[in-house]
């Protein structure tokens, strides 16, 4: 009797000792566990696009030498990231996409399938989705575009738009939001707002409050389905991508979201259309609306710091930024880019309809301070005239060029380029998210922070 009391009193106290380690595993796990969780992607947005929008934001407030740090580079928790694909060093918005929402490398063009396009690739969305959590994909583009896309959809090239809308309803996460769509139909098939509201979404467009169990947040009828307003081009009236991730936390809270917590990806989009065009001025406004943006989530993380993560990053550099140029010297002059009031696009369409050199001059007096705020020479005037008379829509183009070489801004490409992008983290959790990571390692440490492993 008494050995068998004993080995019955050991056997209970390593079953006790396992209950204890077990609670103790869980107590750990769950404070650190997000219950919300914000991923923001910056399309394009390389550290430079940073260093420029900081040092426009210190000109601004009078330090010409200095840098005034946005919101999300303060972040507590700071690291950086290759973006290299399956099939090639320098990536497109698909490969990298799919990499950030999946955890896996894909090939260039791909949309949520893995590199030899057989297989479709699980996104943290879908996983949120499965445990129970509220989730949505937000953008300032289109909601068909390549890194939305990544997030609920499963085709082998990115330029099947319908075929990737016709996705959204079926994936079934409970929101998406940006510009619109740029194939809604095709060949006599369902549209897709057929297909979404049979499947209960219900559709809300422009700066209002999200309706509906299931939703869709788009512009107002009759804008461009392809992006919203560049911010330097905004309207009152416009959306923006603040103001949809405001919508959409809103929306994401109800249903369940504050039991059961949410995932919303949001997507800078036109960071990147900005440095495709070489447009520094207006690359430097999307980068300040995304940290606008950032800051609407920021602020529901001073709400519920315990519960909150938020991820910052980007699926790639574009352009090829550099900051200073060899005929300056060592000056740069970034305050310059302010005088700029429209992106290089809207400047276009601008000096189209104007009657003669004359009057295209005014425009870009108007647009960029040319021979007011910006000292333009008669030799740079004639280079100017030369290309309004032989290249009439090459004018807008060359004309932001001369700013920033005024500025002091370079350009290596009008594509994308391999360099490392940014990471940032405040939050719950924030720590997996330090130093040197590849673009699936954040996927891969996002998908076992929601799935509890």
């Amino acid at each position: 009797m008494p050995y068998l009391w004993v080995r019955l009193t050991q056997q209970t106290m390593k079953r006790i000792l396992f209950l204890l380690l077990f609670l103790g595993s869980l107590a750990s796990y769950g404070s650190e566990r997000p219950k919300y969780i914000f991923y923001f992607i910056g399309d394009g947005m390389g550290h430079n696009a940073l260093a420029l929008t900081e040092a426009c934001l210190a000109e601004a407030s009078g330090d010409s030498v200095g840098f005034s740090a946005l919101h999300f580079t303060q972040f507590p928790t700071v690291g950086f990231a290759t973006t290299w694909c399956a099939n090639r060093r320098t990536t497109d918005s698909a490969a990298a996409g799919t990499a950030l929402a999946t955890g896996q490398k894909s090939s260039v063009g791909t949309i949520g399938m893995n590199a030899a396009r057989s297989e479709a690739l699980t996104s943290i969305a879908s996983t949120a989705r499965e445990l129970g959590m509220r989730t949505g994909v937000a953008t300032s583009v289109s909601i068909d575009h390549a890194t939305p896309a990544a997030f609920y959809a499963h085709q082998p090239t990115r330029n099947l738009y319908y075929e990737i809308a016709q996705e959204a309803p079926t994936t079934g996460l409970d929101l998406y939001a940006g510009a619109g769509f740029v194939k809604p139909e095709e060949n006599g098939k369902p549209s897709i707002y057929e297909s979404l509201e049979k499947a209960g979404y219900r559709l809300t467009r422009g700066d209002r409050a999200i309706s509906g169990r299931r939703a869709v947040l788009m512009q107002e009828e009759g804008c461009n389905p392809a992006n919203l307003p560049l911010a330097i081009d905004r309207q009152e009236g416009d959306l923006s991508l603040p103001a949809i991730t405001r919508r959409s936390i809103d929306f994401l809270q109800q249903n369940g979201g504050e039991r059961k917590g949410f995932f919303l990806m949001v997507e800078g989009g036109q960071i990147d259309w900005a440095a495709h065009s070489n447009d520094a001025a207006s690359l430097v406004e999307e980068v300040k609306d995304f940290d606008s943006a950032i800051c609407v989530a920021l602020n529901f993380y001073h709400e519920h710091p315990d519960e909150t993560l938020i991820v910052v990053t980007a699926d790639h550099e574009t352009g090829g930024l550099g900051l200073g140029t060899g005929h300056l010297g060592y000056d740069t002059y970034y305050g310059l880019l302010s005088a700029q009031r429209c992106s290089v696009g809207t400047l276009s369409t601008a000096l189209s309809q104007a009657a003669d050199w004359s009057a295209a001059c005014e425009t870009l007096r108007d647009s960029l301070g040319f021979g007011t705020r910006v000292p333009i020479t008669e030799a740079e005037w004639a280079e100017l005239a030369a290309v309004y008379a032989s290249r009439p829509k090459k004018t807008a183009d060359a004309a932001v060029a001369l700013l920033a070489r005024h500025a002091g801004v370079g350009w290596t490409t009008g594509a994308h380029t391999a360099t490392y992008v940014p990471v940032f983290a405040i939050g719950a959790g924030a720590e997996h998210f330090a130093g040197r990571l590849d673009n699936t390692q954040i996927a891969t440490r996002l998908q076992k922070l929601i799935a509890g492993e």
